[in-house]
């Protein structure tokens, strides 16, 4: 009986080996099969996922190219630009000032042109903008009655790295007289239709520390300072300015002033560098005040035309001043705020000199759409 009771115990064990036998082939097996299959199967995924992919066409990687160099900055300083477009409404308030000297007898006279309400705007595709805007004076008026600034064109550049820009402008005739030497003019007309100015110039300059300072965040609407930063900066301006002045149109109690105050017309041309300072202080979340200041020094080519057969040339060193400042609300989709700026530009030949400052005062409103790729 202990006999055939072993015989069982050593079958059962034998039969418990085989089994488990069994199953050990089987399992290595179906690991072989899955291991010789995986790579079939990962390549089909990943044959999928490039046909199911579509790569940016060529223009498109280009242009993220180009703008992630111009627009590379530290995160923790800036927030940089998400979309692709920008769109900016502006209200803007124009008044140019010209100041006439004579150096031989120091008398002087200053011109001011009638205030200017001006409506336009920008639209940006990544970093390049046109702007165009029109003096609303001018609505129903006659042709020759304009009053002040009566349009300005922009083409744009704004990056963390460099600003450009291209613009033109120009003055109606609408002014008054506010200050003659000797002349008391209280309760006296003052009103002048014959003073016109038109400007046409190019501006760029290169931001120094463009990691951590961003100029569009102060000036383009389409970033925004996250810390408080300043820079330096340097910059090339060409600026074409003509300015005439038609005497016949002074009033009648001034048609004696001193005559060395007075030319016919002013045409120069103007190449200057500059280096400025701007800095950007951030006030609260999504609110900037900015502000750039830059002299410059350079090259002037003048010609003055003081009566129609007398006609003169002068090369000179030009002085000229250019400020800018901003306040702006901005939560990287929508922004809003007040920008101003102010030019000053100087001529001076030996016995003339003139003047003229411009400014404007902008109120602007937008908003951007068409969220860039992830990571551009």
């Amino acid at each position: 009986m202990t006999y055939i009771l072993d015989k069982i115990n050593y079958r059962k064990k034998t039969l418990t080996l085989a089994i488990i036998l069994i199953q050990s082939v089987m399992a290595y097996a179906q690991d072989s099969i899955q291991i010789c299959e995986t790579p079939a199967l990962a390549s089909d995924s990943i044959i999928q996922v490039n046909e199911t992919v579509k790569k940016p066409g060529f223009f498109s990687r280009a242009l993220d190219g180009f703008t992630n160099f111009f627009m590379g900055c530290d995160t923790n300083y800036v927030t940089p630009q998400k979309y692709q477009f920008t769109v900016q409404g502006e209200l803007s308030y124009w008044h140019d000032f010209y100041h006439m000297q004579s150096l031989e007898t120091g008398n002087n006279m200053v011109i001011e042109s009638d205030p200017s309400l001006v409506a336009g705007g920008y639209v940006y595709y990544s970093i390049f903008g046109y702007g165009v805007s029109w003096n609303l004076n001018d609505i129903n008026n006659p042709n020759g009655a304009k009053n002040g600034t009566s349009r300005r064109q922009s083409l744009s550049i704004h990056t963390a790295k460099i600003f450009a820009e291209i613009y033109s402008f120009n003055s109606g005739k609408g002014a008054k007289i506010t200050h003659v030497t000797d002349y008391d003019l209280t309760n006296k007309p003052n009103k002048f239709l014959g003073l016109d100015s038109r400007c046409n110039g190019f501006q760029a300059f290169y931001i120094f520390n463009n990691k951590h300072f961003s100029w569009p965040a102060a000036y383009g609407e389409n970033a925004v300072q996250r810390k408080s930063c300043g820079t330096f900066n340097l910059g090339f301006a060409y600026n074409h300015q003509s300015v005439s002045f038609d005497k016949n149109e002074l009033p009648d109690h001034l048609k004696d002033i001193d005559p060395t105050m007075m030319f016919n017309e002013v045409d120069y041309k103007d190449y200057s560098l500059s280096i400025g300072y701007a800095y950007n202080c951030v006030l609260g979340k999504n609110t900037l005040f900015a502000f750039n200041i830059q002299p410059a020094l350079g090259y002037r080519r003048s010609e003055i035309t003081e009566a129609d057969d007398d006609h003169s040339l002068l090369e000179n060193m030009s002085t000229d001043v250019n400020f800018r400042s901003s306040i702006i609300w901005n939560n990287s989709k929508y922004f809003t705020g007040l920008i101003l700026d102010l030019h000053t530009y100087s001529y001076r030949q030996k016995t003339f000199g003139l003047t003229n400052t411009y400014g404007t005062l902008k109120f602007v409103c937008g908003f951007n759409f068409l969220k860039k790729r992830h990571g551009l």
